[in-house]
This record gives structure tokens, sequence and C-alpha cells, in this order.
């Protein structure tokens, strides 16, 4: 008896143990079911979170050092128009923006745009960004995009007056903005130039900041006012932005609750792709690897898709250091471009010559096909220029795209193979940014986002503020500057045809490769994806499962 209510009491032990180890499993199973699906939190609230490679410097509207700042500002403080993934202008903070003789641009802002403070934004709150991106004291690497305007420097900076003596910009009413060109151009030149970078900041926050200090204010890394479909919550430096939703947003209340960019190195995209803990990623800033596209691609919980060839990857030469360009040419010729498509990319992928996509109404055929790989030809130019080969090139390369950072160490091997040593200097992308305004590099490795409008005066013009290569033609100059003032299609492809065969002989840069970016998207996102362009077009639309 003694021994049967022994044996009853240990059975009754364990079944309780048991009973309990197993709700602790489960316990542990739910725990880790709920940290994997990160698109609902606590309350039911609806999240996504977007993987990318870059951190933000800040959040800076009128300023940038990398496609992460311009991407997330862009949400935070939307441009007059932004370009869609199908090459169309469609409005944003303006509802309109219409010329009739392609010289004056008229803006009609959309009048239920508020700051999340409740105060509605204004065209005065549009003139005053003007205005600091045009003064000569205030950093802005946007602001060579507004020389086209009337009484603007060729770098977009006031030279001389007062920015309200301005004859380029005035405002005719509260949400009216009427802009005169220095010249007659394309809509779309305008475009590109002013309705993509010009956005508003708070006037009533900021005007009576120094503006020589702006890009070191709170607001540029905590913007505590915006008006885009979400807005800052808060920055972990490396790891996360969080943003949550403006219900008062001006197109209409978001679905989501929260949106995350989650911040990591490529290698962690396909992990977190895995388990769940990232919904998608951003191509232009957070592109997957593409030794990693065929695992990514037979993931069960994800949709995938191929990108269009847009971005182009080039080699940009500081000319004042390399100034012979059978130099620049030899480097074309020793660098083993088709193979860098055929084994880095998988042939996910197309040799470029120039900074334009082949899919670019504006692209020259003609340039296709220069400079082939012919390692004997790079040293019989290098012998020509008279090349010091004990000479070591400092190569900058940006850190975060792991397939561009491998195609610097194959460039390094095949220039070393004709007789050329460099040396790769990996930084992060503002230091890398930085070393480019500083000068303080021979090559860089960097990436070219995909424009509509074919000017790229800012880039090869003469003293442009962001030409990093320190290039001056006066050839390309003239070819450049007939392009922007011509209006017709036929007449301006003329002038960039001409722009692009001077190029492709100068080599200012050398194009590398267009690359189609693999886009990768959960299952239980029911609206919104990776796109190329426009991607938070549309972002107040998107929802969850």
């Amino acid at each position: 008896m003694v021994k049967t209510k022994r044996f009853l009491t240990l059975f009754v032990s364990m079944f309780v143990i048991l009973l309990l180890a197993a709700c602790q499993d489960s316990s542990t199973t739910t725990s880790k079911e709920e940290s994997n699906n990160n698109s609902e939190t606590p309350g039911g609230k609806k999240s996504i979170s977007i993987g990318i490679t870059v951190a933000p410097g800040s959040f800076n509207p009128i300023d940038r050092n990398d496609f992460a700042t311009l991407n997330i500002t862009n949400l935070l403080f939307n441009p007059l128009m932004d370009l869609d993934e199908d090459f169309n202008y469609v409005p944003m903070l303006a509802d309109s923006v219409e010329t009739s003789d392609n010289q004056t641009f008229t803006a009609k802002l959309n009048p239920n745009v508020k700051w999340t403070d409740g105060k509605p934004v204004t065209a005065e709150d549009v003139l005053f960004t003007l205005e600091m991106i045009s003064h000569p004291k205030v950093t802005s690497l946007f602001a060579s995009n507004f020389a086209i305007l009337e009484g603007f420097g060729k770098t977009g900076k006031l030279e001389s007056g007062t920015f309200a003596d301005l004859s380029g910009v005035k405002a005719t009413d509260e949400h009216t903005i009427v802009f005169k060109t220095k010249n007659p151009i394309d809509i779309m030149a305008f475009h590109e130039k002013v309705s993509f970078n010009l956005k508003a900041m708070p006037k009533h926050i900021l005007k009576d900041i120094d503006p020589e200090t702006l890009h070191q204010n709170e607001f540029m890394q905590k913007p505590s006012i915006t008006y885009g479909a979400f807005k800052f919550v808060s920055y972990q430096k490396n790891q996360f932005v969080e943003l949550e939703a403006n219900k008062d947003y001006y197109k209409g209340a978001p679905k989501l609750n929260n949106l995350y960019f989650k911040i990591m190195p490529a290698a962690n995209l396909v992990a977190q792709f895995q388990s769940g803990e990232i919904d998608m990623n951003y191509p232009e800033i957070g592109s997957i690897a593409v030794q990693d596209y065929d695992k990514v691609k037979s993931m069960d919980n994800l949709v995938t898709k191929e990108g269009l060839p847009l971005n182009d990857k080039f080699i940009g030469f500081n000319n004042e250091k390399i100034k012979d360009k059978r130099v620049r040419q030899a480097i074309a010729y020793g660098i083993n471009r088709q193979q860098l498509v055929d084994n880095l990319l998988k042939g996910s992928g197309q040799v470029v010559n120039v900074p334009y996509a082949t899919v670019h109404p504006f692209y020259n055929d003609a340039v296709e096909g220069k400079f082939p790989y012919d390692p004997k030809k790079a040293k019989d130019l290098l012998a020509e220029a008279g090349w010091d080969n004990s000479k070591t090139l400092k190569f900058v390369v940006p850190t975060g795209d792991a397939t561009m950072e491998q195609a610097a160490n194959i460039i390094v091997a095949n220039l070393n193979e004709v007789g050329i040593k460099a040396e790769i200097q990996k930084l992060d992308t503002a230091s890398a940014v930085q070393s480019l305004r500083s000068g303080d590099n021979d090559m860089f490795i960097w990436n070219n986002r995909f424009k509509l409008d074919p000017d790229v005066t800012q880039l090869f013009g003469t003293g442009a503020s962001i030409n990093f290569t320190r290039f001056s033609n006066a050839d390309i100059d003239k070819a450049l500057a007939n392009g922007l003032k011509a209006t017709a299609e036929n007449e301006r492809k003329q002038y960039y045809h001409e722009f692009q065969e001077i190029f492709a002989e100068e080599l200012p840069q050398l194009g590398l490769y267009l690359d189609k970016r693999l886009r990768a998207v959960n299952k239980r996102v029911l609206i919104g994806e990776p796109k190329d362009m426009g991607m938070l077009i549309n972002v107040h639309e998107w929802d969850i499962k």
C-alpha cells in the first residue's frame, strides 16, 4: 500500500513537471514566433520593417551625404513632385507644376498640407527653404540644381543682393509659387532640378537659427516637425530608424502604425528575411548581394522580382591627380568589366560606358563597346603616357554594398596585372563623401541613381558643386549648356549624344556596370513593395495581412 502511494505521488510529480515543461516550451515557441513576426506590435498595431545597408548621416532635407538621408527625408518632407517607376513625375507637396512658355513655372501647393504641430505648410515655408539652400554660408549639396533660376549663381548660391530681391522665385499667394528660369528649359529638366529637390522646412521653427550653423542644429538629427506620411520617432545609430504614422497626412492617414528602417550589413539581409525580422529591402540603400540572390529567391515567405538595369556603378577619377586621359583610358582597357557582369553579377547586369542607363531615352548607342578588356593596349597607353609604376593610387570604396566592395577588389587585381598599383581605402558613406569633397583620393567607386532628365552639369560642369571628379572641359560645358537650353526633344538628344561621345573619349569617370537589383518582400505585405524608383510615393496605402 505504501509502495502504491509512493508510486502515485511520484507519478503525479512527474506529470506536473512534464506539464510545466510543455507549457514553458509552448511559451518559448510562442515568444519566438512573436519576435519573428514583426508585422504587428503589442496592442494590434501594424508595422513594416525595411532592411537597409546604408545608415543615414542626418535627416537634413536640404543636404545629404548618402542616399539613405535623401530617401528618408523625402518621406518626412515630401518634395514638390516625385518620380515614379513609370518615369512620370507625380504630385506630392505640389498639386501641379505647369508652364506655358518653358521659362515661367507655376507650382500650386496642396492646400491641405499641415505640419505635425497643426500649422499649415505654405509657400512661405518653401521660399524659406530655398533661401537657406541659396545662402552662401549654408551647406547644401542640392544647391547647384537651382542654378537654372534667375538671380542664382552657377553653384545655386546667391552671389549678390538678398533673396527677397530675386526675380527667379516669388509667392503670389499662400499656396502658389512662380519660378522663372534664366532660359527656356524642358519641363522635365525643371522637375528633375527643382520639383524633386525642393521640399519645405518649417520657417516658424528654424527662422531664428544662424544659417551658418543650420546643418548642425538638433532638428537635422531629430526633425520634430514634418508633414510626410510618417513622422520621426527615434534613430538608434547604425541600428534602426523608427517612424510613426502621421494621422493628418494630406493624402490620407496611413494604414500602418509604424515604419522601421533596420540598418545592417548586406550579409545580414538574408538571415533577417528568413526570420521575418524584415519585410522587404530598399534596393537603392539595401542592395542584396548577388551571391545571395538564389537563396533569397528560394524562400517560401518571400515574393522576389529583379529590377531594371537603371543605376550604374562607376569609377570616378580625380582629374586633378590623374590628368592624362591616356592613363584613364589605360585603366578602362585594364579592367575586365564584362567579367564583372558575367561572374560577379552572374549575368544580372550590363557593361556601360557613360552616365546613362541603356534604357534612358537619351542614351547614345554609338558609345557601346568602347574600351573592351585589352591588357596589352592598357600597357601600351601607360608606356606612352610615361606612367610611374611605383606610384600607388588611393582608391576610396564606400562600405554598405557588398557586391560593389567585391568589384573593387577585382578591379585592384586587374590593374595590378597591367602595372598600376591601387590601394583600397574603405570608408563609411559619410566619410567617403567627405573624401570626395576634399579631393583626398585618386579614384573612387560610386553609384549613380537614375535620373530621367539627361542634364549632368552638376556632375561634370566646370566648377559644379558635386563635380567630385574635378573635371573641366570646354566642349563638354558647351554641349551640356546647349542641351539644357533646348526644349525640343530631338534637339536636346543631339546635344546629349554629342556630350556622350566626348565623355567616352575623355573619360572623367569610367562606367563599370548597370546592375539589376533583386527586390524581395514578405508575402504578409498586402500593399507595398521594393521599387527602383518612387518606392515610398504610396507609403500611406501600405498594409499587411
